[in-house]
């Protein structure tokens, strides 16, 4: 795979990184203490790291953006539930 492609990737995981924190955030102001502090320690700290790996535009990068990107949809799929 080419850096140009690996590098759109990169941004459009970016972008929906930050759409699905965006409604974390406004999930959690209704959801319970448990909920708050699971994502303030378990869910949080992968998001923060995959968007400082996503600066250097690797493969590596990508799969951060990726994994993190699938915690936290299972993380909201419980906070819908």
């Amino acid at each position: 795979m080419n850096t140009e492609t690996i590098k759109a990737d990169v941004e459009k995981n970016i972008e929906k990184l930050a759409g699905l924190r965006d409604e974390v955030k406004v999930k959690l102001h209704l959801a319970s203490l448990d909920a708050k502090q699971e994502w303030d320690d378990k869910i949080a700290p992968h998001v923060v790291n995959a968007e400082a790996a996503a600066k250097e535009i690797t493969d590596a990068s990508r799969a951060k953006l990726q994994e993190a990107i699938q915690k936290v949809e299972a993380f909201l799929g419980k906070l819908r539930d």
